[in-house]
């Protein structure tokens, strides 16, 4: 009987070349081969001989990371997976890739693979940016033979890293070096110690940090408003090297490389306008004067100032080249001390700016200091708390000036540990119901200026250095759950 049309049944029909399909499916894959001719083996085949785990755990692992790298989603792949497979410390994301019968750079790490500057910075060996300026000027090398040329080459696991600032390291890793580009480590070595960066040669970090003694008119950042930036005294002829022998000045001369001094272009505003004060004026050359569009004035180079100090304000202003340094004595929690007198007066009524934030009255001036002791103190229009200080006392040489009740100066000494913008005057108006008259930043941490010349700066010394890692940083205590 005849079928026509879709009554006919639904037989299978042979497919066309199917053999040939087949041929392929069953066709092993081509041997691989290793620079000494052996054949390669399974990466999870060579897991499960070195005792890392068994083959099927590896294959899980990287079926696992196979699936979220085809999602295309790095911050899931970062949540979901646990743990990653890194061999010769890069991160494996798919099946089928074999080793050497006698690799043993193979390694699982929780977590995904980080930036290596990023590592870097965990550790305390340098600042991300420092790091991917040595990464990115080492990569433009393609042998390492021109390596020594360079002054900082970065080595991972005893080879040096030449492909740029985006490699990728396990999150875990230690194995870092940074070393002259003509002192390359001897050999491949996992048994590395971290050095950290106060514990580095004195010459490799000497002048990296300097403490300026600063003036009143100065601005701690950039030039504005017609106010002159503090940088413009790092100059040669304003460093104060009294307290060092002729030994220890030799590094700091000026053709040594431990100071890098530069013309910079000084955006020289209208010297003799009314904005500018009349002793800072009375500081700058004849030919700054006539000149009133720009000055090359050379100053130090690459310094980035750590911790910022207002233009009324006087004494330490630290300015560093090591990113480590500066996010040590600037992140919150480090629990580095600064130190300030302060002298002030009664104040008298709230000030304009007050009165548009809404303050309208002061507290009458009180001597009791405890409440800056405590917590819970807030400023005018500030979500957070303030930090409780360390030491708030009144010095004993305390004179009363004129004689009258509102005419008196009283000098106390605050010792704190947060730093927020114009807080100590802030503080005093409007939870002590005194005026800030005049303010000195004697030390921070270690670091003081007892005999530097108001103007002048000087490098750190490695005591100092060594003295700002050593102080302990705060820890926040875990939260109870109700």
């Amino acid at each position: 009987m005849a079928h026509f049309g879709s009554s006919a049944p639904n037989r299978q029909r042979p497919l066309k070349h199917a053999s040939i399909h087949a041929e392929k499916i069953a066709r092993p894959m081509p041997k691989e081969y290793d620079e000494q001719g052996r054949e390669k083996v399974s990466l999870t085949e060579r897991m499960e001989e070195l005792g890392l785990c068994s083959q099927r755990r590896a294959n899980e692992m990287l079926e696992e990371a196979e699936h979220f790298i085809s999602l295309n989603r790095p911050e899931i792949m970062k949540e979901q997976l646990e743990e990653v497979i890194y061999l010769k410390c890069k991160a494996v994301y798919r099946r089928g890739v074999t080793v050497s019968p006698d690799e043993t750079d193979i390694e699982i790490h929780p977590g995904t693979p980080i930036r290596l500057s990023k590592r870097m910075s965990e550790l305390g060996m340098c600042s991300r940016r420092e790091a991917a300026a040595i990464l990115k000027a080492a990569g433009e090398f393609a042998d390492e033979r021109y390596l020594k040329n360079l002054k900082k080459v970065i080595y991972l696991r005893g080879k040096p890293v030449m492909d740029g600032a985006a490699v990728k390291v396990p999150p875990t890793e230690k194995h870092i070096e940074i070393r002259s580009g003509d002192d390359p480590p001897e050999g491949e070595s996992k048994e590395f110690v971290l050095v950290p960066y106060e514990n580095r040669p004195w010459e490799e970090i000497r002048g990296d940090t300097i403490v300026l003694n600063k003036p009143i008119g100065y601005v701690s950042g950039q030039e504005e408003h017609q106010h002159v930036p503090a940088v413009r005294l790092l100059t040669r002829d304003r460093i104060h090297l009294d307290y060092l022998d002729e030994k220890e000045r030799q590094p700091f001369h000026h053709k040594s490389s431990d100071l890098h001094f530069d013309k910079w272009k000084f955006a020289g505003y209208d010297m003799m306008a009314n904005s500018v004060p009349k002793h800072i004026r009375d500081t700058l050359r004849e030919d700054e004067l006539k000149e009133k569009s720009r000055v090359n004035v050379e100053t130090l180079t690459g310094y980035a100032v750590a911790g910022r100090l207002d233009i009324d304000s006087t004494g330490v202003l630290i300015f560093t080249r090591a990113g480590i340094m500066a996010r040590r004595l600037i992140e919150p929690n480090s629990g580095i001390q600064k130190e300030y007198i302060v002298k002030v007066q009664p104040a008298v009524r709230p000030t304009e700016w007050e009165h548009e934030m809404g303050l309208t009255r002061l507290p009458p001036p009180t001597k009791d200091l405890s409440v800056l002791l405590k917590k819970g103190n807030r400023l005018l229009n500030q979500p957070k708390s303030l930090k409780p200080l360390k030491v708030a006392e009144w010095l004993e040489d305390d004179q009363n000036e004129g004689g009258r009740e509102d005419e008196q100066t009283l000098t106390m000494r605050l010792v704190m540990v947060q730093g927020k913008k114009r807080q100590i005057r802030r503080m005093c108006r409007e939870l002590l119901g005194w005026h800030v008259v005049g303010l000195v930043r004697t030390s921070i941490g270690p670091v003081r200026i007892d005999t530097v010349p108001e103007g002048k700066w000087r490098p750190l010394t490695q005591r100092e250095v060594k003295a700002i890692f050593e102080e302990q940083p705060n820890t926040k205590k875990p939260k109870r759950r109700r």
